[in-house]
């Protein structure tokens, strides 16, 4: 027993990884009104598409990924996320995100998961104005995910971005992430991608057995 849970250490530790960028989407160039916007993702990750909920019309706006006719819909929302290769799971670092409303676009809106069914904010954030809003955002309390993770982002209430009611033509969408004006990265989920206890567990056992074998 000694000897196989030291296998299954040595696996675990030639396994760990450093943050990488686990799925991004590229939306330089993208004109705003594509029906979805395709991702791509590391080893044993998928991306899903950027999509939009049934609820919300597109618009066009460059570098972007734009929709208009936001209200506290339940189909009125930005959807996005990966699903993880059986075996492996998702430690999540940060969201980089860049975001911006007209002026009579939403002004207060939640990033959701669907590990919850999407009932909680894990966090919210503004729109004022016509300011872009970039932003890093701390995933850390989401480790061990595994499947399909899907993360949506809804407007709260009605207020618009310049403080008076959010209108039909009213628009909000998602851009690369800047640094002082200067694209900086596309829109991306970070952290790292191990193996699950059982996958490890197999991989000290397949040692253990190859080690017996050379005996």
């Amino acid at each position: 027993m000694k000897i196989f849970a030291l296998a299954v250490l040595a696996a675990s530790a030639g396994v760990a990884s450093a943050s990488v960028t686990i799925s991004q989407w590229d939306l330089l160039g993208a004109p705003g009104d594509q029906v979805f916007t395709p991702g791509s993702a590391v080893a044993n990750v998928s991306a899903m598409n950027l999509t939009r909920g049934a609820g919300l019309g597109v618009s066009a706006a460059a570098n972007s990924f734009s929709s208009l006719g936001w209200t506290q819909a339940s189909d009125d929302y930005f959807s996005w996320g990966f699903t993880v290769d059986s075996g492996y799971a998702v430690n999540l670092d940060s969201l980089y995100i860049g975001t911006r409303s007209s002026n009579t676009g939403p002004g207060q809106l939640g990033l959701y998961y669907s590990g919850d069914g999407f009932t909680t904010a894990i966090t919210t954030f503004a729109q004022v104005g016509t300011a872009f809003n970039n932003m890093v955002i701390d995933l850390s309390a989401l480790p061990n995910l595994t499947g399909t993770v899907e993360f949506r982002v809804a407007q709260i209430g009605n207020v618009s971005a310049n403080g008076g009611t959010t209108s039909s033509s009213g628009t909000f969408r998602f851009s690369a992430y800047f640094v002082n004006n200067t694209f900086d990265r596309n829109l991306q989920f970070t952290g790292d991608v191990v193996p699950t206890p059982g996958a490890m567990a197999l991989l000290g056992l397949g040692g253990l057995v190859a080690g017996r074998r050379r005996r």
